[in-house]
C-alpha cells in the first residue's frame, strides 16, 4: 500500500470525523453513573468507553455514508488516523471495498450509503 496521495483520492470526496453518539437523558445518566463507579473500583479513567462514533460523510452534500462505534478515546483516535490515511491514499472505490465489511457486521444498515462509488 502506498502512502502517497492518489490523483483522485477518496479524501477529495469523503471526510471522516469523530462524533459523540446521541444518547437519551436516561442512557447518559446511566453511563455517567457506571463510569464513576467503575473508575472508583478500577482506577481506569475511561473504563466504560466513550460514546463516540467514527462518521464518514460526503464532502459535497454532508450525507453520512458510514458510521461505526469508535470505542474508547484512544481507540477512536487510532481509528480516525487509519481512516483518514486510507481516504488520502485510496480511491473511493478502494476505500469502500476495504471498509464495506463494517456494514455487514453492524447489521443496522447505518453505512448503506457507502455502496455508491463516487462522493
Amino acid at each position: 500500500m502506498s502512502t502517497e496521495p492518489t490523483a483522485d483520492a477518496a479524501a477529495d470526496h469523503l471526510e471522516a470525523d469523530l462524533v459523540g453518539r446521541p444518547l437519551s437523558p436516561m442512557r447518559r445518566s446511566l453511563r455517567i453513573i457506571a463510569s464513576v463507579v467503575t473508575t472508583a473500583l478500577s482506577g481506569d479513567p475511561d473504563p466504560v468507553g466513550a460514546a463516540i462514533d467514527l462518521v464518514v460523510t460526503r464532502r459535497a452534500s454532508g450525507a453520512e455514508v458510514l458510521r461505526v462505534k469508535a470505542g474508547s478515546m484512544e481507540e477512536a483516535d487510532r481509528l480516525l488516523h487509519v481512516v483518514r490515511q486510507d481516504l488520502a491514499t485510496k480511491t473511493v472505490r478502494e476505500f469502500v471495498a476495504e471498509w464495506r465489511h463494517i456494514d455487514e457486521e453492524d447489521g443496522d444498515g447505518a453505512g448503506a450509503g457507502v455502496t455508491n462509488s463516487r462522493g
